[in-house]
């Protein structure tokens, strides 16, 4: 289906918007991946599939990338990102990319994010690739991303544990491997202090009366 069209069904629904760009963003590095770059990123022009994306499908706005392979990749990334800033703010747009289009998007990103309409995770990437002049496939930051903050959760879990380890110690309670021997530790005070409290009334009741 063309990226037009499909960019067109979409109309308000965030989600849908956001899982083409995401299908756009996977189908054009399979075409880097075989050595091509698009040279007409027209919406018109450009049919997506769900699996399997095919060559054939690109006909002739598709060309080798022997000549600035990077650059040629960097502005096909470039051009994505703007079809996915103008589409989210329900403005057609034809994916030129030129000095000019560049500079018009990094001195006013935040207008295109002024109702947040722009998935929080999505527009952190227009900022790291704008602003910041990280280059990296929509599908790879977030990817990335995720496994930043599934780091980030394991570290704040290791150190609640450390820390609860830390103030049990501080209470004189160990915890062994043995589950048995920490029970033992954990009821001993209680305990002995119950054993004095009976000898202490023993006394008072058969002695000292």
């Amino acid at each position: 289906m063309l990226l037009s069209d499909l960019i067109t069904e979409c109309d308000d629904d965030i989600d849908k918007l956001s899982s083409v760009l995401k299908l756009l963003d996977a189908t054009v590095k399979y075409i880097h991946s075989k050595g091509y770059f698009i040279i007409d990123f027209d919406p018109k022009k450009i049919i997506l599939v769900a699996k399997n994306p095919n060559l054939a499908n690109f006909g002739k706005i598709i060309a080798p990338v022997d000549y600035d392979p990077r650059g040629d990749i960097n502005i096909n990334i470039y051009q994505m990102a703007k079809i996915g800033l103008f589409s989210f703010n329900h403005i057609q747009a034809d994916g030129n990319m030129n000095q000019a289009h560049f500079n018009f998007i990094v001195e006013n990103l935040k207008n295109f994010n002024q109702n947040g309409n722009i998935p929080s995770e999505i527009y952190e990437y227009y900022e790291d690739l704008f602003i910041n002049g990280n280059i990296n496939y929509l599908n790879d930051y977030l990817d990335n991303r995720k496994k930043e903050e599934a780091g980030r959760q394991s570290g704040v879990r290791k150190s609640l544990v450390t820390e609860a380890g830390r103030a049990l110690s501080s209470t004189g309670i160990q915890l062994n491997s043995d589950n048995n021997n920490a029970y033992v530790n954990i009821l001993f005070i209680p305990s002995i202090l119950t054993l004095l409290y009976l000898i202490g009334l023993f006394i008072y009741v058969f002695i000292l009366n």
